[in-house]
């Protein structure tokens, strides 16, 4: 009897003992695919993340053998103001349906990932382009469903960036670099691309970029940033009068690189104020050196010297008293400075620009308007620029010559004048030019036809020796590439 009741009780443990277990098990099975789903699916749309998609783009690279494949980068136009106007939970629901798009209407063996926000990424079996932007257009073609999420009347619309993978063994982090290269790119031309695809050039460019911000900071410590000055000289009596100063990047690998290389990074990244703090001082200490080596001299040579304000200046309230502290520092009058602003701020805020000019000006800087005339809103500003001097638009030299156009130049040289304005001719690249130019009665001037930019000790040395510049034979002697560098920097000075 008492061996019976032992053996009961010891297969109820043994059946408590299994029931336990298998619960355990059937918990940890659970969890192992809940961490697999919460590590390796995107929680919102339940496509791969980041991390996982690029894992499974190097094995199927890896057996691809002679299989090809293309990695294109989707994200949405305008995605941000979905959110502003109709809220997060509305855009997650809107990121949720298209995750399911995808799935259901991508090519079978595709991979596909939502990499971040409202930006996709598909590895897709294919490189014929036809083909692949048909994929695209099946993809990204929105149901009923999709459509409820959306504004009435709203038609939405995708940027892709497409990259044809050539090396299996290439790294997948840089093939998702490319196409979303590709897709930024296409985003922001001026003929903006349902589907832009990435090129060699692109690839150039892209490299130059990430150097360039990798090497800003090592290059500003050790004084690689250098200023040059393009004299200015007085259209009646060919005399120098100043100069504009203007930044080079003497790069230890890559050498002299003009303006256009880096200024557009550098005013997106920020790192424009610092170069133009940089090249603001190096302006007063080589005037301060300039004033004091004319101390002794019965006849002083007056100088002024510009130099250009960047966008991001623009939006620091304390810029003009900055400014002002520099000049201070070095004893050098503020009205001997002045200040380069290009018309096209204005269409980033007028309010601001207008309030950081008169600022500027009451600080006792001189004001200029660069590249005027290239604008729409030209002749209305005219009324309202505390400025001293307006720089004619490069663009009105570089045309036909047409009546029409001369017509236009002298009618700005004429207004500037009735408002007490200086007008400086920017660009005058030969005889023709400027002897029409001075005809019109244009006060000062400025090119490659009279001086290119050169270093300070130069700029020095032309000022001390004034009667043995040739500026005539100057342009014969101009470096063509760095001539055509200056035409493409535009306002990037």
């Amino acid at each position: 009897m008492l061996k019976n009741s032992w053996f009961t009780v010891n297969k109820i443990f043994i059946s408590i003992f299994i029931t336990i277990l298998l619960i355990l098990t059937a918990a940890l099975i659970f969890a192992v695919r809940w961490l697999k789903k919460s590590l390796f699916r995107d929680d919102l749309t339940g496509l791969l993340t980041t991390k996982k998609f690029l894992a499974e783009v190097k094995k199927t690279l890896k057996r691809a053998k002679n299989v090809q494949y293309s990695l294109v980068s989707l994200d949405i136009n305008s995605f941000r103001y979905i959110t502003q106007v109709f809220g997060q939970d509305n855009g997650n629901k809107l990121l949720s349906e298209l995750g399911s798009l995808f799935s259901k209407t991508a090519p079978k063996g595709s991979l596909l990932c939502r990499n971040y926000n409202d930006n996709f990424a598909f590895l897709i079996k294919s490189t014929v382009l036809p083909v692949l932007e048909d994929i695209i257009v099946t993809m990204t073609t929105v149901n009923g469903k999709i459509k409820k999420l959306l504004p009435q009347h709203f038609k939405i619309e995708f940027s892709v960036g497409v990259y044809e993978i050539k090396d299996p063994n290439e790294e997948p982090l840089m093939i998702l670099d490319k196409a979303q290269t590709a897709r930024k790119l296409g985003k922001s031309s001026l003929n903006p691309k349902r589907i832009c695809v990435f090129t060699s050039q692109m690839e150039i460019n892209s490299q130059l970029e990430k150097d360039i911000i990798f090497d800003m900071e090592r290059a500003f410590k050790e004084n690689e940033f250098v200023v040059y000055y393009q004299p200015k000289f007085l259209f009646n009596t060919e005399k120098i009068i100043g100069a504009e100063a203007l930044v080079r990047w003497n790069h230890k690998k890559r050498g002299l690189l003009t303006p256009s290389y880096f200024v557009p990074m550098f005013e997106k990244n920020g790192f424009i104020e610092k170069i133009d703090l940089l090249v603001f001082e190096n302006v007063c200490q080589f005037l301060d050196r300039w004033n004091k080596s004319q101390k002794d001299k019965k006849e002083k040579q007056p100088l002024t010297i510009s130099c250009n304000l960047s966008r991001v200046q623009l939006y620091n309230p304390d810029v003009a008293k900055i400014y002002h502290n520099i000049a201070s520092k070095y004893e050098i009058a503020p009205s001997k400075i002045e200040i380069e602003l290009t018309e096209s701020l204005m269409m980033d805020n007028k309010e601001r620009l207008l309030k950081a000019m008169n600022e500027i000006k009451n600080a006792g800087f001189s004001i200029s308007v660069d590249d005027f005339g290239s604008g729409f809103s030209s002749l209305s500003l005219l009324k309202d620029l505390p400025a001293n001097v307006i720089k004619l638009d490069k663009e009105f030299l570089n045309t036909q010559n047409t009546e029409k156009e001369h017509i236009i130049i002298n009618s700005v040289i004429n207004m500037a004048k009735n408002l007490d304005m200086a007008t400086v001719a920017e660009g005058v690249e030969d005889a023709k030019q400027s002897a029409l130019l001075k005809k019109m009665g244009c006060d000062i001037v400025q090119g490659y036809f009279y001086a290119k930019p050169m270093p300070q000790n130069k700029f020095k040395e032309l000022l001390d020796n004034p009667d043995n510049f040739d500026s005539k034979k100057n342009d014969d002697s101009t470096d063509k590439t760095e001539k055509t560098d200056a035409k493409k920097s535009d306002e990037h000075k």
